[in-house]
C-alpha cells in the first residue's frame, strides 16, 4: 500500500508533456518523410534536376535530419521563452517530439519504405510474356499485395503527372492500408517487446544508450551545449568543410578537402590482394564525432574485426577456396550468426525480469509508472504475432515459413535493440542476413513451393538491411522518459500515434515524389534497383532452385559460437579486448565506409584518458559532439539548397 502510495506521488510530480508538443510533432512527420525522400530517394544526380540522390541520414543510427529539425526547434524555443513564455516547450517536450521524429524516420527510410514501395508496382510494370512472371509468381500473389493498375503503375514510373486525382489513387489504396496495417501491427509488437525488456535494460544494468547523449544536450535547459568553445570549435571544422566541399560541387573552381569514401581496392590488382574488394577510406567529421561516444573497447573490435574480415578474404583467394564459391568466406552470414548469438545472451541476461512480467501478468498486477502493464504488454505482444503471421498466412504462405520467418526478424530486431542500449554503434546493417536469405539458404530454395518462395520474397523489404531499425528507437523513447521522470505511457501513447502517422507520411512522400518528377525518369537509381533485387532473386529462385548451402550454415555457426566464446572471454578476463558486438557489426557496408573514421576516435580517445584522464575526455566531448552537428546542420542544407535552386547539390556521405 506504501509503495503504490510512492508510486503514485511519483507519477504526479514527473514532468507532464504537453499535447501541443505531441501535436507538433505528428504535424512535422510529413515535412519531415518529404524531406527524407527528397535527399534519399528523389532525385537522379546524373540527371541535374532538382535536388540530390543524398545524403542518406537514415543509415546512422543518430538520424541527421531529426538532429535539424531538433536544433531548429531548439533555437525556436529560445526565443519563444523571451518573447512568449508559456507557448515555449520544456525540455520533454522537445524530447517526445525527438522520439516522434525518429520513428517517422526509421518507416520512411532507405532501408524500409524505400524497399516495400518500388516493389508495389515492379511486378505490374515488368512482367512480360517473354519473362512469364505472370504464370511464374504473379499467380501466386493477392491482388492487395501489389498495384495491378497499368496505367496508374506507367504514371509513377515516367512522372509529370497530377497525383491528386481520386482514379489515379484508388489503385493504390488497397495496398497502402494492407501493408500501412502490416507496419503498424509490426512497430507494435516491437513496443511489446521493449515494454517487457524496458526495466531490465533502462533501469536493472543501466545501460549508457550513447545515441542519446547529443539530443539530451542539444535540448537542456541550460544549454550548456551552446556556451561551450570547443562544440562551436568542432561545428566550425564539420560545417565549414562540408561548406566548402558544397560550394566546390557548385563551382570546381573552388578547392575541396576529401573526406567522403575513396575506395583504395584498385591499387591491389593482383591475386590474391585484389579479393580485398570495395575497401573505402574517409575522414567523415559525423563519423569520427559519433565514434567518440563509443566504449573504446567497441571502437577497437568494430575496426580490428573489419581488418579480419579483409583477411579472410585475402587469405581465402590465397588458399583458392573463394574460386568454387564466389560468397566465401562468407561474412554476412558470419555476422548474422553473431547478431544471433547476441539476441540469445540478451535474453539469457533478462530471463529473470521476463520471469517477472509472467508472474504479474498471470497475477494481473499493474504498473502505475509503466507504459501499459505487463499483462496488457504479453497480450498486446501476442496479438501483434498473430496479425502479423495471420497477414502472411492468409496471402498463402505455409504457416510453419510464417512462424519461423517472423521469429528470426525478431530476433535480430532484439539484438540490434540490445547493441543500440548497451554500447551504440553508429550502423548496423547486416545485408543479406534476413529470413528469406537465411530460409532458403539454410534449407535450399527447392525445398520449398513456388507459392512459399514468391510470398517469402516479400519479406524482403523489411530484411533487406537494418540500419534504420524502429524498435531501438523505441527504447531509447522509454530511456529518455526514465531519465527526464516523463511518463510512460505518454511517451507510449506518443510512439503509437507516430507508427500511424509516421506510415501515412511515408506512404504519401514516395506517391507524391514518383508523380511528381517520375520514379523511373528522375529519382535515385536505387528507388527502381530495390524492386529489381527482389524480383531477380525471386526468378533465380524458381528457375534454377538449390539445395542446402552447407558452407553459409556453418558460417552462421561459426558467428554465434565466436560471439558466445567472446562474451565468455570478455566476462572473465577485464582485459580482454574483443567486444562480441564489434565482431557483429564489423561485416557491415556501412562499417566499410567509417571504419577510418572509428580508428581515429579510438586514437584520440586512449591517448586522452591515458595521458589527461576522465577530464579530459570529458572536455574534449564537446568538440566531437560539435563535429556531429556541424555536418550534420550544414549537410543536410545543401539538400534545400538545391532543391529550391533546381540543381545537383553536395552530399555529405557517400
Amino acid at each position: 500500500m506504501i509503495k503504490q502510495k510512492e508510486n503514485l506521488v511519483s507519477a504526479c510530480l514527473r514532468p507532464s508533456v504537453s499535447r501541443r508538443a505531441i501535436l507538433t510533432g505528428l504535424l512535422l512527420l510529413p515535412l519531415n518523410a518529404f524531406w527524407l525522400v527528397q535527399m534519399e530517394m528523389a532525385t537522379n544526380q546524373s540527371l541535374k534536376a532538382g535536388g540530390s540522390s543524398g545524403p542518406y541520414p537514415s543509415t546512422f543510427s543518430l538520424f541527421a535530419n531529426v538532429v535539424c529539425f531538433l536544433l531548429a526547434l531548439t533555437a525556436l524555443n529560445a526565443w519563444l521563452k523571451r518573447a512568449w513564455p508559456r507557448w515555449a516547450f520544456s525540455q520533454a517536450d522537445l524530447l517526445v517530439i525527438y522520439m516522434i521524429l525518429t520513428i517517422g524516420t526509421a518507416i520512411t527510410s532507405v532501408d524500409f519504405l524505400d524497399v516495400l514501395y518500388p516493389m508495389l508496382p515492379h511486378p505490374a510494370r515488368y512482367a512480360t510474356p517473354a519473362n512469364g512472371w505472370q504464370a511464374l509468381f504473379l499467380r501466386h500473389l493477392p491482388s492487395w499485395f501489389y498495384v495491378a493498375d497499368a496505367k496508374a503503375v506507367e504514371g509513377w514510373y515516367e512522372g509529370g503527372e497530377n497525383p491528386y486525382i481520386w482514379s489515379r489513387f484508388l489503385p493504390w489504396l488497397i495496398p497502402f492500408l494492407a501493408w500501412g496495417g502490416f507496419i503498424v501491427a509490426m512497430l507494435w509488437v516491437m513496443l511489446c517487446i521493449n515494454t517487457l525488456l524496458r526495466r531490465q535494460w533502462t533501469q536493472a544494468e543501466k545501460l549508457s544508450y550513447p545515441v542519446l547523449h547529443l539530443p539530451m544536450e542539444m535540448t537542456d535547459p541550460s544549454g550548456r551545449l551552446y556556451a561551450q568553445k570547443l562544440m562551436w570549435a568542432g561545428f566550425g571544422v564539420a560545417g565549414g568543410v562540408s561548406l566548402l566541399n558544397g560550394l566546390s560541387f557548385l563551382y570546381p573552381g573552388v578547392p575541396h578537402i576529401q573526406v567522403k569514401a575513396f575506395d583504395i581496392g584498385g591499387f591491389f590488382p593482383a591475386k590474391p590482394w585484389n579479393a580485398i574488394g570495395w575497401t573505402p577510406i574517409s575522414f567523415y567529421p559525423f563519423a569520427i564525432g559519433l565514434g567518440f561516444l563509443l566504449p573504446a573497447d567497441l571502437l577497437f573490435s568494430s575496426w580490428f574485426f573489419y581488418l579480419v574480415w579483409k583477411a579472410e578474404r585475402i587469405g581465402s583467394s590465397l588458399l583458392g577456396w573463394s574460386d568454387s564459391s564466389p560468397s566465401f568466406p562468407y561474412i554476412n552470414e558470419q555476422c548474422f550468426g553473431g547478431y544471433a548469438g547476441i539476441a540469445a545472451l540478451a535474453l539469457y541476461a533478462s530471463r529473470r525480469s521476463l520471469g517477472r512480467a509472467l508472474r504479474e501478468a498471470w497475477a494481473g498486477v499493474s504498473d502505475p509508472e509503466g507504459p501499459m502493464s505487463s499483462r496488457a504488454a504479453l497480450v498486446g505482444l501476442a496479438g501483434g504475432m498473430a496479425f502479423l503471421i495471420g497477414f502472411f498466412c492468409v496471402a498463402g504462405l505455409s504457416p510453419w515459413v510464417c512462424v519461423a520467418a517472423f521469429a528470426i526478424y525478431f530476433a535480430i530486431a532484439l539484438a540490434v535493440t540490445r547493441m543500440r542500449a548497451e554500447l551504440g554503434p553508429p550502423a548496423h546493417d547486416l545485408h543479406n542476413g534476413g529470413p528469406d536469405y537465411i530460409l532458403t539458404a539454410g534449407l535450399g530454395s527447392g525445398f520449398f513451393w513456388a507459392r512459399d518462395l514468391s510470398l517469402l520474397t516479400w519479406f524482403y523489404w523489411f530484411n533487406r538491411a537494418y540500419r534504420s531499425l524502429a524498435m531501438p528507437y523505441q527504447l531509447e523513447g522509454y530511456k529518455l522518459a526514465e531519465r527526464k521522470g516523463m511518463s510512460y505511457r505518454t511517451v507510449a501513447v506518443a510512439l503509437v500515434l507516430a507508427s500511424i502517422v509516421g506510415t501515412a507520411s511515408g506512404f504519401w512522400a514516395f506517391y507524391h515524389f514518383g508523380y511528381r518528377v517520375g520514379a523511373e525518369a528522375k529519382m535515385a537509381g536505387h528507388v527502381i534497383g530495390f524492386g529489381w533485387e527482389a524480383f531477380n532473386r525471386l526468378n533465380g529462385w524458381l528457375l534454377s532452385p538449390k539445395g542446402t548451402d552447407a558452407p553459409a550454415v556453418i558460417a552462421i555457426l561459426i558467428g554465434v559460437f565466436s560471439v558466445l566464446a567472446l562474451n565468455v572471454l570478455k566476462l572473465r578476463f577485464w582485459w580482454w579486448p574483443l567486444h562480441p558486438l564489434g565482431f557483429a557489426v564489423s561485416g557491415s557496408y556501412s562499417m566499410n565506409t567509417i571504419w577510418l573514421p572509428l580508428i581515429i576516435s579510438w586514437l584520440v580517445k586512449v591517448c586522452l584518458f591515458r595521458y589527461g584522464g576522465l577530464k579530459a575526455y570529458r572536455q574534449a566531448l564537446w568538440f566531437f559532439l560539435g563535429l556531429i552537428l556541424g555536418d550534420y546542420t550544414v549537410g543536410c542544407a545543401w539538400p534545400i539548397v538545391g532543391w529550391l535552386l533546381g540543381i545537383s547539390a553536395y552530399s555529405y556521405y557517400v
